[in-house]
């Protein structure tokens, strides 16, 4: 599906797939302007030639302090 053609209704359905079924429309179009424009930012990302290790790795850790 392209991105121009995402509706309101595609938003409310996709919404109440994830138990978000309590949308007004107004947080509909402010979903649907965010996914076109995430989809649109996704498009451009080159990642034809990503292998694993361009994944990113977040690593978090606890001081000792923290610990006992």
């Amino acid at each position: 599906m392209a991105d121009d053609d995402l509706t309101i209704d595609d938003m409310r359905e996709m919404a109440n797939d994830v138990g978000m079924s309590r949308l007004t429309d107004e947080h509909l179009q402010q979903l649907l302007r965010a996914t076109r424009a995430a989809r649109a930012r996704r498009a451009l990302l080159p990642v034809a030639d990503l292998e694993a290790a361009d994944e990113p790795a977040h690593v978090f850790r606890l001081g000792m302090e923290t610990m006992r």
